[in-house]
């Protein structure tokens, strides 16, 4: 009888040295109603803070269970703004919110409500270790316009990097202003009386956003090419004393609005007032934005 011997086979080259691989951004961005809703909050540090904040900016109704708690936090419960709990958590605690924030600095609690929360199909922000919970909070900022802000959220799954790409983004829109014009119209529209000479490079950024945010568009004589060019196309110029008499801008400018639409009146500055004073009689009481420079000079 032979016997063969088999050397064994040598051990799979492993991976290269170096840092893992991020995780994939798993999941899908939700803009969550939150209006009227339980929030509970396991945790009562500067973290949990800046997140009952934001909660309460989306009117929810936060709980929070903590055996110790920051000072602002108890700021916040004594304005009456969250109802606090100095407890330790249970499982009870899971019986009534809609949505579950955990950050207690202890990994094995903040590890069992994460596990709780998945069993009963809650959604669960794991602050300390996102691995653990269902749901993150991304990095926020907006950008306001006259028909209501422009809400941006960065997940990065970085959260300095998520805030700093927020922050660019925020800045970007407001200084090339493209996209915030509103496209379902309100029940009232708005109207915004701007210094200046049509030229769009010396509009103030504040003018710039407005005149982006707005579906008419009334300036005196020919309008900047440049600046109808970053417009979108159904946009409503009006060229007064081009187009269309000044004498009849006022009741346009009145009938835009009345119909819900935004309007930006472009006039040189020395001017403002008295166009001021002309919209007011036409029942309008435009936002005044003074221009950089004399749009007459």
């Amino acid at each position: 009888m032979t016997t063969a011997l088999v050397a064994p086979a040598p051990p799979a080259a492993g991976p290269a040295p170096g840092p893992s691989p991020a995780p994939a951004l798993d999941g899908l961005p939700l803009t969550v109603g939150l209006a009227g809703r339980e929030v509970l909050l396991v945790g009562a540090g500067p973290v949990s803070v800046r997140r009952a904040e934001a909660f309460l900016g989306a009117g929810a109704r936060v709980r929070v269970v903590a055996p110790r708690i920051d000072p602002a936090m108890a700021e916040l419960a004594a304005s009456g703004g969250v109802v606090v709990e100095t407890r330790a958590f249970t499982p009870a605690d899971l019986d009534t919110p809609w949505l579950v924030h955990t950050a207690t600095g202890d990994a094995a609690v903040d590890a069992e409500v994460a596990a709780l929360c998945e069993a009963r199909r809650l959604w669960c922000v794991a602050a300390g270790d996102v691995a653990l919970g269902s749901a993150r909070v991304p990095a926020r900022t907006a950008v306001t316009t006259p028909s209501g802000p422009v809400r941006i959220a960065v997940d990065s799954g970085d959260p300095r990097r998520s805030v700093r790409l927020g922050r660019h983004v925020a800045r970007s829109l407001a200084t090339a202003p493209a996209g915030l014009r509103a496209r379902r119209r309100p029940v009232g529209g708005w109207v915004a009386l701007v210094g200046g000479c049509g030229d769009g490079d010396l509009l103030t950024v504040k003018a710039r956003r407005l005149v982006h945010a707005a579906d008419v568009l009334v300036v005196d004589g020919a309008a900047d090419p440049a600046l109808l060019a970053e417009l979108d196309d159904d946009v409503e110029v009006v060229e007064a004393g081009v187009g269309v008499s000044a004498a009849r801008v006022p009741a346009l400018v009145a009938a835009r609005y009345a119909t819900g639409h935004g309007v930006v009146r472009i006039v040189a500055a020395p001017a403002l007032a008295a166009e001021a004073r002309t919209l007011a009689g036409a029942g309008i009481s435009p936002e005044v934005v003074p221009g950089v420079i004399d749009g007459g000079a």
